[in-house]
């Protein structure tokens, strides 16, 4: 498993994990766009050449937003998701972050299990955050 920064070539594997993940995924010109910012870093998930997950982070001073986060339905439960995370926190503290905040669907358990795993605290609700289906969200932090 190779952990590695997101390049132009890798963004039409994500785009079909993204759209495979979410109910309002972001556009192959968005990931191309947020690529390019230096205040935005995206990480791959690379297993014998194929992009299994990524995860982006926006940075801002000292803190770092999770912007998304997703590994291929045909990887899940093998690491990928915590291995990107666990990365993400080093390459943010790396770059002058404190920490790092998310927000996650309220029924989403399994990524909920994985941030607590990774030190994760919740902080509060953000009502009606997500649409399709219109749910709540979990706003998430953990010092880095």
């Amino acid at each position: 498993m190779l952990i590695r920064k997101m390049t132009l070539e890798d963004v039409e594997a994500v785009v079909q994990i993204e759209q495979e993940c979410f109910s309002l995924p972001w556009s192959e010109k968005s990931f191309v766009d947020s690529i390019s910012r230096e205040d935005t870093i995206f990480l791959v998930c690379e297993e014998a050449s194929v992009i299994t997950g990524y995860m982006g982070l926006y940075i801002s001073f000292d803190e770092a937003s999770v912007t998304n986060v997703a590994v291929s339905p045909d990887f899940r439960k093998r690491g990928y998701g915590e291995q990107l995370v666990a990365t993400a926190k080093e390459v943010a503290k790396d770059v002058g972050a404190e920490s790092i905040f998310l927000e996650v669907r309220v029924s989403n358990v399994p990524a909920i299990s994985l941030y607590k795993k990774l030190g994760f605290e919740e902080l509060g609700i953000r009502k009606k955050f997500y649409e399709h289906p219109v749910e709540d969200a979990i706003i998430m932090k953990v010092g880095i």
